[in-house]
């Protein structure tokens, strides 16, 4: 401390509450009671200062309350974050051991009874493990819960199934329609976490539908909160690892798409996976976006039916299904999707814009990057495109960031304003540079080996290198406008 300097305990009690300065005497009963008085506001000031608030709708922080989070905007979300005591001294050390004399699990995984799901999951639900699966309201997160539950149960592990939204009723129609009746698959209704801990485990699979709508009644708060979805997640967390007991849980997810709750419940499980599609088609993927236990960015596709979420172990073949051969602006082309590689049709419809503004509207596509490769085009295509609307799209509702496709974005914007179709067997695709080059995309091999299984024979690609070998019908270019001019979509400058 410096000199002159003074701190709250330097003062004099008896100047501070109003006794003369200097004087030997004792305090008297007031100024005890002052004293008394001014300790116990300083200890409120400081369990005050000490507290920690959080926003139960998008979990941020805060240091004190408020009636609106400034991170999500949402009106009183705002709670006190409660902390759990550590234990302290000898009890809480954990023996130290050498890594090497740590015994390998045996990792022996339990088929879902889906081909697609089981790829997704890189071989199956690892026993002991906890997996995540989040999803739009509708997306199919029960029903693959509910096939998955009565696949394992019908071959001969015992699986529980806890509903804390829906009735038992609601849960066996459910069954019923898709054809499931497992006879070691039990089902229990409750949204309390102590009912689940006491049976978990007895079972080789505990399905928990959902996170959100669990509770413990001694930690308080509204069910669904911050604080309630970290403990639960935490103690069904630690009951499968001190058991070999798998628990797939199931999440909502936010009008972003994110995983609803907690950033921690990611972090925390040892798998997550996403069920993505548009609700309106029968189309279906499951992404792995994390996995202790195998490979990220496994994917499965699936199908919505009558029977439930079924295998689509091809839907390169379901994008040729309906396609007009020979129409302008169509371009068939491999889009790499996590780790394996499909099909998609890139439509682009290219009209005059009787307005001052064109209209640019992007489904399923990356809107930046369209808009990248539209100054593209213009540029190096020698083709005005400021008087012209554009509208492109996937068909099927697929999605998809893949820079792979920047030169069949490319080519149908080109055959949309020139109305000159592709001709029949003739694909490409490449990541399109700001100079106008041409570069090399990740498992160019394997999207040649797909588009030629699907009947093409002509593929416009990337130039390689000298120590590549090329593939029968590949065609090596370096440029936008060397690509363009290959297929014979070009014209002379209009400017």
């Amino acid at each position: 401390m410096q000199a002159g300097s003074m701190s709250f305990w330097d003062i004099d009690p008896a100047f501070a509450f109003g006794s003369q300065p200097g004087s030997r005497r004792p305090l008297g009963k007031l100024a005890v009671r002052d004293v008394s008085r001014w300790c116990a506001i300083l200890g409120r000031m400081k369990a005050r200062a000490a507290a920690k608030f959080t926003c139960t709708s998008c979990g941020a922080n805060h240091a004190t309350w408020l009636g609106r989070c400034s991170a999500c905007g949402e009106w009183n979300t705002i709670e006190v974050l409660r902390h759990f005591p550590a234990k302290s001294g000898l009890d809480a050390l954990a023996p130290v051991v050498a890594l090497n004399g740590v015994g390998v699990a045996s990792g022996e995984r339990m088929s879902s009874g889906s081909v697609e799901f089981d790829r997704a999951l890189s071989g199956g639900i690892v026993r002991g493990s906890t997996i995540l699966v989040g999803g739009e309201p509708g997306i199919g997160k029960s029903t693959l819960a509910l096939a998955t539950a009565s696949a394992i149960a019908s071959s001969g592990s015992s699986v529980l199934y806890v509903s804390a939204e829906e009735s038992g009723e609601q849960v066996a129609a459910r069954a019923s329609r898709l054809g499931l009746n497992a006879p070691k698959l039990d089902f229990v209704r409750t949204s309390e976490l102590a009912s689940i801990l006491a049976v978990f485990q007895q079972y080789s699979l505990v399905v928990i539908d959902s996170i959100q709508a669990i509770g413990d009644p001694e930690l308080g708060g509204l069910g669904g909160s911050v604080s309630q979805v970290r403990h639960c997640a935490q103690a069904l967390n630690e009951a499968a690892k001190s058991s070999a007991t798998a628990a797939m849980i199931l999440s909502h997810v936010t009008k972003d798409g994110a995983l609803a709750g907690p950033k921690l419940l990611e972090h925390l499980v040892d798998a997550v996976f996403v069920i993505d599609g548009d609700r309106s088609s029968e189309a279906r993927v499951i992404r792995c976006m994390k996995n202790r236990f195998g490979k990220v960015s496994e994917v499965g596709y699936l199908k919505m039916d009558s029977e439930g979420l079924t295998d689509e172990s091809d839907p390169g073949a379901a994008q040729l299904e309906d396609r007009l051969a020979g129409a302008p602006g169509s371009v068939v082309t491999a889009a790499r999707d996590g780790n394996r590689v499909r099909l998609v049709e890139i439509q682009a419809l290219v009209v005059t814009n009787p307005r001052e503004v064109p209209k640019r509207q992007f489904l399923g596509l990356s809107s930046q990057r369209c808009a990248v490769v539209i100054g593209l085009v213009e540029h190096f295509a020698n083709i005005r495109l400021d008087k012209l609307d554009i509208f492109m799209s996937i068909a099927g509702g697929v999605n998809s960031d893949d820079p792979g496709l920047d030169l069949a974005i490319a080519a149908a914007i080109v055959s949309g304003a020139l109305r000159i179709p592709l001709a029949e067997g003739v694909t490409l695709f490449g990541e399109l540079g700001l100079t106008g080059e041409l570069r090399k995309v990740r498992g160019d091999e394997e999207r040649i080996e797909e588009l030629r299984r699907h009947g093409f024979s002509s593929f416009v690609v990337p130039a390689k290198g000298a120590e590549r070998s090329r593939a029968s019908g590949e065609h090596n270019v370096r440029t936008l406008s060397e690509a363009l001019g290959f297929i014979g979509l070009t014209r002379e400058k209009s400017r």
